[in-house]
């Protein structure tokens, strides 16, 4: 039986898909930012999709912002095939060894966000387009989240699997090596912002936060549950990282611009002024970080840290509600809300580092002066008769 091209297509793909066996590499620090850069494209298109909701734009599944928001997918997807390409043209790998350590995710995310896309269009044009809440819990934007995070996160899990496995980092200075993992978390954080919306008091209208803390008569819990929630995922971030990287200056700032930008498109950039606290919070936090340098073994600089933090950052957000709509809060809630958060972030911290016991020192070889002091009062003790 003659063997025809498409058998011989077929087979090649088999061949590129069984595993060479070969150690798994690593991605350059400019291929990772490279993914990093592309993926700016990506998850801008969502920050202008997720703007065009707010302001109640004409919605359809064919629109520029879905557009942005696709082509930006297909050339980061194609960007990562790229580097999967090139390591078996070099090298020979096939499989798995031809993904570079920290791209597995992506792998699983590129196939599972075109069917998820494909599923959401089907969706849009059959049901209908999602408003309000519905949009943040819609099953294909749910896996459309699940997908892109998979491929964004890539340059994150990179340099997380370099640390890991304590691999020499690549010679060049450690803002560059840095750069596209905290791009990467900005990436992550930004779909939390997004799918969490109504735990982020800064997705906000002004006008509806001073309102809601005003007082007992017109009481809404919603912007302290966002506070308290706010500072949660901040602290943790601020560990994760600490606990794993020795961070560049700076790093949390580029690491917040995104999300920062994703929490004002939420409500249609109505107050410019909760982007800037959120992305001035970034820059406080890299100051903190730089400051106490917080470590997973010191309990106290973690204490310090939540509460330095917190307190002045909700109390400029308060401040800021306040000034812009003229409704400030309640005396109680405007001076307890940051103090509640602080507390609340500092319990955070004493279950992130519980408190242990130190380990005795050994006794001194040497004794010390007021040690021979002693002994010869003992014996001076015990060599007098008994009266």
């Amino acid at each position: 039986m003659a063997i025809t091209p498409l058998d011989r297509l077929l087979e090649y793909k088999m061949h590129l898909l069984t595993d060479s066996r070969q150690p798994r590499a690593y991605a350059t620090w400019w291929q990772d930012l490279t993914t990093a850069a592309f993926s700016a494209w990506f998850f801008g298109g969502l920050i202008l999709d997720v703007n065009a909701h707010a302001r109640g734009w004409a919605e359809s599944f064919f629109t520029w912002w879905h557009l942005a928001f696709y082509t930006g997918f297909f050339v980061t997807a194609a960007w990562i095939a790229w580097i999967f390409v090139r390591a078996h043209r070099a090298e020979g790998r096939t499989g798995m060894a031809a993904v570079p350590h920290g791209y597995g995710p992506a792998v699983i995310g590129v196939p599972l966000f075109i069917v998820s896309g494909i599923a959401d269009m089907i969706w849009h044009e059959v049901l209908g387009v999602e408003s309000n809440l519905a949009i943040l819990f819609s099953p294909s934007h749910l896996t459309l989240a699940a997908g892109g995070v998979l491929v964004v996160a890539a340059p994150l899990l990179s340099a997380w699997r370099r640390a890991a496995l304590a691999v020499e980092p690549e010679p060049i200075p450690l803002e560059a090596r840095m750069a596209a993992p905290a791009l990467s978390l900005g990436y992550i954080t930004t779909a939390l912002v997004l799918f969490l919306a109504y735990l982020v008091p800064h997705t906000n209208s002004p006008y509806a936060v001073g309102a809601a803390l005003q007082g007992p008569n017109v009481f809404e819990g919603f912007p302290v549950a966002g506070i308290v929630f706010t500072t949660v995922l901040v602290l943790a971030l601020a560990v994760l990282m600490t606990g794993r990287f020795r961070l560049p200056l700076g790093f949390f700032t580029v690491a917040f611009a995104y999300p920062a930008v994703m929490a004002g498109a939420y409500s249609g950039f109505e107050y410019g002024g909760y982007v800037w606290i959120f992305l001035l919070s970034g820059a406080w936090l890299d100051f903190l970080v730089w400051l106490i340098r917080p470590e997973l073994r010191r309990r106290r600089d973690l204490l310090v840290l939540a509460g330095a933090w917190a307190v002045p950052v909700w109390a400029a957000f308060l401040i800021a509600t306040g000034a812009v709509t003229g409704l400030w809060p309640a005396a109680e809630i405007g001076l307890g809300a940051p103090v509640v958060a602080a507390v609340v972030g500092c319990l955070f911290m004493l279950v992130v580092q519980p408190e242990r016991r130190d380990v005795m020192p050994p006794a001194p070889v040497d004794p010390s002066p007021f040690d021979d002091v002693i002994a010869r009062a003992k014996a001076m003790t015990a060599n007098k008769p008994a009266g």
